[in-house]
């Protein structure tokens, strides 16, 4: 039997979740019996295609990922916070405005393996969805949604929840559009409108030539232009751009017992079992990005800060309140700060918060080296109420309990999250050697 949904695996985990010592010649097929109950399997990347359809949709992709003419003011593109040399985010805790004079209440996720086939929701509150069976879309945009939409040209031009993703940015007065008074963009009464700005601004000024070509060969027979091809065709580079599977991990599902140290096994192991960190981190990607969790994340932001409930917000669904999207783990190491506002730099830093997070929301203190990185003044929020709602709030008794994990057991796991999980292909640091 393969345990995939969340209630399954912590039953599972009830289970097997003992102190494991395994001896060297057998810690292979130790950990091979446990990647089949979890069924983690073989991770295929997608193949590119050589058809001038699709070579002409990622071209066009790519032009737009880097055009800082999508912004309101001329001045962002989506690179800006999704830089390949920054771990495809920012780096930062908290992502600037686009004035950098100020801060939003969240960081900017990677892009690894973002169009991976499971993922159906985007943004950290998974506010973007798409029903791949039924075709239709959930976002903040009502006239994108249900099965007969108002803007049907445009949902009818995207076909995952990470093309409808990238349109929403640009329409963000804080993250691309600037301030009312600012431009023409910033100063739409509607998104349909902005939208339909930016595609008059790319394909009558200076390069529009070139988009409209390429538009016409990515989306024959498509009469016009409109900003769900945009989503689109960003969407496709991202999709292949940012693939990723040669890690050790990888490597080492696909059958290489020596693509990953002893030391890196062992953290497999706890990752697995004593860690329990395969509860939410599921499948070849350790995490599917469909699972919403709170694991007691510190609260804070620019002053003066109201709590960030997640998805919470959407829907009213106030039971999930502090409720965030799991990410994949792939290349974790290359992606720091974490969690949704970056509230921890280091891996370890975030393995000592679960294993004990009701001391870890306790002592959290941001210091003044760090407050150095926010161009505004930023605040905890850990008041008894406060810090009570974010510990009530985790669902999983083994994280309220505290993990327990001993200092071997912690270093095991840092090593398998910062060493077997990073592809070299991604690595600024450069290939290293297995001891």
């Amino acid at each position: 039997m393969k345990f995939t949904h969340p209630t399954f695996l912590g039953l599972a985990l009830g289970f097997f979740c003992t102190s494991v010592s395994v001896h060297a010649s057998s810690l292979d097929n130790f950990i091979r019996n446990r990647m089949e109950l979890f069924d983690i399997t073989p991770y295929q990347t997608q193949s590119l295609e050589q058809t001038d359809e699709f070579q002409s949709k990622m071209r066009l992709g790519r032009m737009l990922f880097m055009d800082t003419n999508l912004s309101g003011n001329r001045n962002i593109s989506c690179m800006v916070c999704h830089h390949p040399m920054r771990g495809t985010s920012d780096g930062l805790p908290l992502s600037q405005t686009v004035d950098g004079k100020g801060v939003l209440k969240r960081n900017s996720p990677g892009l690894y393996n973002v169009g991976d086939k499971f993922s159906t929701f985007m943004f950290w509150d998974g506010r973007v969805h798409f029903h791949p069976t039924k075709k239709v879309f959930t976002t903040p945009e009502p006239a994108l949604n249900g099965p007969t939409p108002q803007a049907a040209e445009i949902a009818k031009a995207m076909t995952s929840a990470l093309a409808a993703q990238a349109i929403f940015p640009l329409v963000s007065h804080e993250e691309m559009s600037g301030k009312k008074g600012e431009n023409e963009i910033a100063d739409a009464k509607t998104n349909l409108e902005a939208w339909d700005l930016i595609i008059k601004r790319i394909t009558q000024e200076t390069n529009g030539a070139g988009y409209i070509n390429l538009f016409n060969r990515a989306f024959p027979g498509q009469p016009k232009m409109n900003i769900g091809h945009v989503g689109e065709a960003i969407a496709t580079f991202e999709r292949y751009q940012f693939q990723s599977n040669t890690s050790g991990f990888h490597r080492y599902v696909a059958g290489d017992n020596s693509a990953m140290t002893e030391q890196e096994k062992r953290g497999f192991v706890v990752f697995m079992d004593r860690g329990r960190c395969i509860a939410c981190h599921q499948g070849n990607l350790l995490g599917l990005n469909t699972f919403f969790a709170s694991v007691g994340v510190p609260s804070y932001g620019a002053k003066p800060f109201e709590m960030d409930i997640g998805r919470g917000e959407i829907n009213n669904e106030r039971f999930r309140a502090f409720f965030f999207k799991t990410p994949s783990l792939i290349n974790v190491a290359l992606t720091a700060p974490y969690f949704h506002n970056g509230a921890f730099s280091t891996i370890r830093e975030v393995l000592n918060h679960y294993n004990n997070i009701e001391k870890s929301l306790n002592t959290y203190t941001i210091t003044d080296e760090r407050r150095k990185l926010f161009p505004v003044e930023v605040e905890v929020r850990n008041s008894q109420k406060d810090l009570s709602e974010l510990f009530a709030s985790i669902e999983a008794g083994f994280l309220r309990n505290g993990l327990g994990l001993s200092s071997a057991e912690l270093d095991d796991l840092e090593a398998f999250l910062t060493g077997a999980l990073t592809d070299p292909k991604w690595d600024p640091r450069g290939p290293k050697s297995k001891k």
